[in-house]
């Protein structure tokens, strides 16, 4: 076990000591009363690369209706850390919880951009989220050189890695006399949602936790804080089950919550998204360090236009922005990706059969089943390099890859409706799938009963020879009674897009892995180099045209 223990002791208890030591006035012998502790805990999670700030469409006073404003920016963000710190030097803990590594800045400047603006920003602690293992970990410790603050791996097994000594299983730092130790949790579906190769995860999240607050607790750490990037639920799980954690500050499922979440004794928040907020926790403690759970405070702080930008990281990063390249060159295709609307729309599209069988092997599951409309590009991209602006103007609506069981009698309905969708965006493409459309058949109609609730009306004769891949790459026919795990996108499952309520409505077992088309794409071209749509392979067959 490796604990790392470092002290800050604030500027005005140092400049007091050395007073008394060289005054020679006379000294109060009464003992003085111990007092308590304080501590401020600000951060977020999911920056996901994005420095610059940007415009979204936020609700500002909760009236329902949203407006454009600007949000986010690592000045802006620098500014408030900064403010905050000032505020009582010695006990402000700046916190991340993972997936920082992504996007433009990541893949033209590796870590540089990124992580040498965080540490410039003010930032002391991160453990890793998903999203840091995509490019695998050497590329990983090559970031990490443009890091000055500390990793935590509490859960990963990197000894003879390359992330041996560059991240550490636990941390204890003082602020002003109290001792905080920290530790780590990363989502369990890491060997599938990223490329770890040979880092392991330990075992469960629930084990790893409770192994690190009794090395914590038995090190001297008076408070615990899990730093942690397994999405908001699992977060609350573990506040369930884990005696003995004060804080847990949480990322991965791009959570925002108003009022703090408690659990017991355990206070739980999430890091957002994107850089639009800051998420402050303030506590205090009694002498011994024991945290006065009535006394914490939450606040979520809006990066947005009233908060000036930091001089020096703006114009850091300026000087990064201004070296952007038009597009970045991520990998190479050597037939044309044809992403037309006719191409996408009109029957099996090697494209989408492309994508749909990366993710059925990224994932591991039975079925991937996408609606066409989540295909975008509109043209014809040539033979050449595939870019990050390509693959972004592929997935223009950044929906999440979403898992979930599904049992085969559903399918039957479910193809129906892509049938009755054919020619537009709702028509479904598969991997692991494949199905016949016969177009002079009744197509299937759905509409909403008297209770509002979505059914079918007219069942639909269109789709015939339904077949499942099976493991051994044979072909059989769907087995109404099996379950199967299938992945769809946060469009169709989460919304009912394009009228598919069989997914919310039957699916179980639901698991959002917090990858778009986007970032799985540019994960598998950066690592394969060469990614080629191949033939049509007839997983749609389109009769009576």
């Amino acid at each position: 076990m490796r604990i790392r223990i470092v002290t800050f002791i604030a500027a005005g208890l140092v400049l007091s000591s050395l007073f008394l030591a060289s005054c020679s006035c006379p000294v109060e012998t009464t003992e003085p009363v111990a007092e308590g502790h304080e501590l401020t805990i600000i951060g977020m999670g999911d920056l996901h690369g994005q420095l610059d700030s940007y415009t979204s469409m936020i609700d500002t006073d909760g009236d329902g209706e949203e407006e454009a404003v600007s949000t986010g920016g690592i000045a802006r963000i620098a500014t408030l850390i900064r403010d905050i710190e000032n505020e009582n030097p010695g006990t402000v803990a700046v916190v991340y919880s993972g997936d920082a590594l992504s996007d433009t800045y990541f893949h033209a400047f590796k870590g540089r951009a990124i992580y040498g603006l965080m540490s410039d920003a003010g930032w002391e602690i991160s453990n890793f989220g998903n999203h840091e293992f995509d490019k695998g970990p050497q590329q990983l410790a090559n970031a990490l050189n443009s890091a000055d603050f500390e990793f935590l791996c509490s859960d990963l097994a990197v000894e003879g890695t390359v992330l041996d000594s560059l991240c550490v299983p636990y941390l204890i730092k003082e602020y002003d006399g109290l001792r905080v130790g920290y530790f780590s949790l990363i989502t369990e579906g890491l060997p599938y949602l990223s490329s770890p190769a040979d880092v392991e995860l330990t075992g469960l999240n629930a084990y790893a936790a409770l192994q690190a607050v009794r090395e914590l607790r038995e090190s001297g750490a008076q408070v615990v804080v899990a730093l942690t990037h397994i999405g908001l639920e699992e977060d609350v799980q573990i506040a369930r089950e884990i005696p003995g954690i004060d804080i847990i500050f949480g990322g991965h499922s791009h959570s925002y919550v108003e009022d703090v979440i408690r659990i017991g004794g355990t206070f739980v928040v999430p890091g957002g998204y994107g850089g639009t907020h800051l998420m402050r926790i303030d506590l205090e403690t009694d002498p011994a360090g024991q945290m006065d759970v009535h006394s914490v405070r939450y606040q979520m702080l809006p990066i947005d236009a009233t908060i000036a930008a930091a001089a020096d990281i703006d114009e850091r990063l300026t000087v990064f922005r201004d070296s952007l390249p038009e597009a970045i060159v991520l990998g190479q295709t050597e037939v044309a990706w044809d992403l037309s609307s006719s191409a996408v729309r009109g029957g099996e599209s090697t494209v989408a059969n492309l994508v749909n069988d990366r993710m059925r092997d990224k994932f591991g599951v039975d079925i991937v089943m996408n609606n066409a409309g989540a295909f975008r590009g509109k043209k014809v991209y040539e033979p050449g390099p595939v870019t990050d602006v390509m693959l972004r103007s592929i997935d223009e609506f950044r929906n999440d890859a979403i898992m979930l069981t599904l049992d085969g009698r559903h399918l039957k309905e479910i193809l129906e409706r892509s049938a009755a969708n054919f020619g537009e965006g709702g028509l479904l493409h598969a991997s692991g799938l494949r199905y016949t459309i016969e177009m002079w058949r009744a197509p299937q109609e759905i509409g909403q009963d008297d209770s509002g609730k979505w059914t079918v009306m007219v069942p639909g004769e269109h789709v015939t020879d339904i077949q499942i891949a099976g493991a051994d790459g044979t072909w059989e026919a769907v087995d109404p009674e099996r379950a199967y795990r299938v992945l769809s996108n946060s469009f169709i499952v989460n919304k009912g897009g394009d009228g598919y309520f069989w997914f919310g409505r039957y699916g179980r077992d639901m698991e959002n892995t917090y990858s778009t088309f986007y970032s799985i794409l540019e994960e598998i071209v950066s690592n394969e180099g060469v990614l080629n749509p191949e033939p049509p392979d007839g997983r749609i067959k389109v009769e009576g045209m």
